[in-house]
Order: structure tokens, then sequence, then C-alpha cells
């Protein structure tokens, strides 16, 4: 029998880190088995009286994979055969708009997928799929991560759109200049397909966004090779980094709280146009397509 989690974070490797530094309790669970081969190992984790999963979306330590090759569909099938119906997933990002600054958190309200070659949906060989991804981010559980920021103090700001990058290079400025142009606002590598994935499993998915640095040509820094930032930052914004994260799991530990089984947001009714056509049953297991 599958625990019931319904609550569950997605984190990269340095939110990975200070999790394992940070939690009262953790729990290697394991990878899961899927239909699309191995997720990334869960955990189950107590911080501040809160319990969740966490899923460190690269893998553990020594076995992380960068972005383009992270199986996403295997992670997001693990948490839903886990019972997971709301998830808060944590990215770092590099602004593309020059008002924002490092170590500030974005919840964005949009993305811009431009990526290359991955594996964007469950429903592969099949008729299903076709649903609107607007909002692209629950709104409840944007409602509830907006508070669980302003209750604790920490600044945010409410809107931005992220481009996700096929990686694992960085953009060029020239790169860049295209996504201002498009309205980006940040870009990173992670939240395609991965947003979308959830949508189509009807689970809640929200980003939390920590500017991490700024993308290249937005502001003029020298490379520094030694530096394993790149020379992309300073010491107050690597300092600003560091305190912003320990924000992360504040914000994890109240949504997990606060969060209601009780859905009414449209991410719980994303299949049902096809449930009512009679197209699909009630066992998610039956929608899936090809690996």
């Amino acid at each position: 029998m599958v625990p019931r989690d319904t609550f569950a974070l997605i984190v990269g490797s340095r939110a990975s880190d200070l999790l394992r530094a940070n939690s009262q309790y953790l729990k290697r669970l394991g990878p899961v088995p899927t239909p699309f081969g191995l997720s990334a190992p869960l955990y189950r984790s107590r911080i501040q009286e809160a319990h969740f999963l966490v899923l460190p979306r690269h893998g553990d330590p020594g076995e992380e994979v960068s972005a383009p090759w992270v199986n996403y569909r295997a992670n997001i099938y693990a948490l839903k055969e886990h019972g997971v119906w709301r998830i808060l997933a944590w990215s770092g990002a590099a602004a593309v708009n020059l008002s924002l600054s490092v170590g500030e958190f974005v919840l964005p309200h949009d993305v811009v997928d431009d990526t290359r070659g991955r594996e964007t949906s469950f429903f592969k060989g099949t008729d299903l799929g076709f649903m609107r991804h607007h909002p692209v981010f629950c709104d409840e559980m944007r409602a509830a991560a907006e508070s669980a920021l302003r209750m604790h103090g920490i600044p945010y700001q409410a809107q931005g759109t992220y481009v996700c990058t096929q990686g694992p290079r960085v953009e060029t400025p020239a790169e860049v200049k295209r996504l201002r142009s498009w309205g980006g606002d940040l870009v990173g590598m992670t939240m395609a397909p991965e947003a979308f994935l959830a949508r189509e499993l009807e689970m809640c998915y929200v980003a939390l966004c920590c500017v991490t640095d700024y993308a290249e040509g937005i502001k003029k820094r020298e490379a520094r090779a030694a530096d394993p930032l790149g020379g992309v930052l300073e010491e107050a914004e690597k300092e600003a980094l560091a305190q912003a994260r320990g924000g992360l799991l504040t914000v994890a530990s109240s949504l997990s709280r606060s969060v209601l089984d009780d859905r009414t947001c449209a991410c719980a009714r994303a299949m049902e146009p096809y449930r009512k056509a009679g197209r699909i049953g009630e066992d998610w297991h039956t929608w899936i397509g090809k690996p």
C-alpha cells in the first residue's frame, strides 16, 4: 500500500542540501518505478511540525543530472502514485528583468517553453492532452503561497514570466535579448514540462522562484574561472541569496499545513471534458500513453 501524502516539495540541488541541513526528520524512500523509468528519489520530511514529501528533481548528490536529462514524467508520476495533489516547485532562475534583484522571490504567473526534444506529455500515442493552461499555475496555491510569504514578512514579486530554456549551457546575450522581447522576466531550465505534466494528472502546481543571478548581457560582469558561480555574483549578492534560500522551507511548511484536500481550482478538473465524453475513466493509470 502506497502511503498517502497530499503535498510535495520539488527542489533543486542546492535547495536539497538546505533541506538536509534543516529538516528535523528526513527519511529516504528512494526512487519509484514508473512506466517511464525510475523517478528521482523521494524523501519524507518534517520541518516546523509540517510533514510533506520532497523530490530533488536532479537526483541525489553525486548522482545528479542536468535539467535536459531530468526524467520529468517519472518524477510527476511518482508523486501522483504517492497520492500527491499539490506541488510547490522551487526553481532558481536568472533575472532577465533588471528590476529584479538577486535573492528576491518571484511567484511566476506564466511560462514560455523554449526547450527542445524533451518528452512533454503523458499521453504520447493517444488522442488526449488538448487542454488549456490558463492559468498556468494553480490559483488556489498561488494565493496560499502569497499569504505565507506575507505572513512571514518575505519580500516577493507577485508576477513574472519564466522562460524555460533547454540547457545545460547558459543562454548567450543575443538569446537573452530575444527572451526579453518575448516579455520574459526570468530564465531557467526546469519548469517545462514539469508544470504541464502536473496539470495532465490534475495536480495543483505552483512555482516559487528565487533570483540566483542575472542572465547573460543584463549586467556586465567579469568572469572568474575559479569562482563556482562563474563571477556573475558580487559578495553582497551571494549573501542575499544564501539568506533567501531559508525562506523556501518556511513557505513550504506553511503551505503544507494550510492547503486543503477540498479543491475547487481548474487543476482538479483538467481532464473533465474527456471524462464526460466517456473517453477516460476515474483511474488515472489508464490514461497514460506510450513511454
